[in-house]
């Protein structure tokens, strides 16, 4: 600064010299500020290096075409997100400006020109100091309010990219309850395998109560080993015809009582003991099978 205003009192400005003293004005810098810009350089440098280890990849450097695509481009640059951050960098030039041209504007209207030319350059200097500093405290503080509305918006646009679409939440369902294609085999494998169980025990049965057409049940009773009659099998219409078939077949007696087989068909579940208001109905039709027993 001293150099600069001792040369004011020059009269012979060439452009030769203005080039000279813009160099030494260059290096004067560099000379200043080196030894920061050099310790911060290794700063960055020793954390990198702690951070993720040295790393050396040309493969950054090789070109790639497709970010020279020009459909793609413009369709980035008119994004939502693009347009956003244009909006608030428009807005956060416009806020800075306002702050710093009126506190400027206010200083220099307390500021007496006349009076600067005859204060002294330290005078001068804290002068511009207590300026910059000012500007730098409000400029701060209104960075600062950016900055938290900025935060409040991208935890905002944070949350909601992280939304699914239907087609996600569908395909998550599908992939927690499973493919429904895949549960309809599993429970038609089921019901095959329950189905030979079931038709497996009527040979065992004691007797299979009948309503002519529509229901079928078969009872089993151990006296050793339960405490009630319990329903082995049951079935309507085409599985009631099947498991009188397999009756017949092995000889297990067959009792038609309508009341009764359409009461145990519904209230009943396979390998489940008969209710307790069952008993007397239940009780009267064993007794006539073990009758047809004793006298075969």
């Amino acid at each position: 600064m001293k150099l600069s205003l001792g040369n004011l009192v020059c009269k012979d400005f060439s452009t030769d010299y203005i080039v000279n003293i813009m160099t030494l004005y260059v290096y004067m810098v560099m000379k200043i500020l080196s030894p920061f810009l050099g310790g911060m350089l290794l700063v960055g440098l020793a954390a990198s290096y702690l951070q993720i280890g040295f790393m050396f990849n040309l493969g950054l450097l090789k070109p790639k075409l497709n970010k020279l695509n020009i459909v793609s481009g413009i369709k980035n640059l008119f994004s939502t997100k693009s347009s956003v951050k244009l909006i608030f960098s428009c807005w956060k030039l416009i806020v800075i400006g306002c702050v710093s041209f009126f506190y400027i504007r206010k200083e220099f209207n307390r500021i007496d020109i006349i009076d600067i030319i005859d204060i002294s350059l330290s005078a001068l200097l804290v002068l511009n100091v207590k300026l910059m500093y000012g500007l730098a405290l409000r400029v701060s503080a209104a960075l600062l309010t950016l900055a938290v509305l900025d935060l409040i918006y991208q935890k905002w646009q944070y949350k909601r990219n992280l939304r699914m679409t239907k087609e996600e939440v569908k395909e998550e369902r599908k992939q927690m309850d499973g493919d429904p294609l895949i549960k309809s085999k599993i429970r038609s494998i089921q019901r095959q395998m329950a189905m030979k169980r079931m038709m497996s025990a009527i040979p065992k049965a004691d007797v299979v109560v009948t309503n002519p057409s529509h229901y079928a049940v078969a009872l089993k009773y151990d006296n050793t080993t339960m405490k009630a009659p319990t329903v082995v099998a049951k079935g309507a219409d085409l599985i009631a015809k099947r498991i009188k078939q397999i009756a017949k077949k092995h000889k297990v007696p067959l009792v038609e009582d309508k009341p009764l087989a359409q009461t145990l068909y519904k209230t009943v579940e396979i390998g489940k003991e008969i209710p307790q208001k069952l008993y007397y109905a239940v009780a009267k039709v064993l007794s006539y099978v073990y009758q047809l027993k004793k006298r075969k």
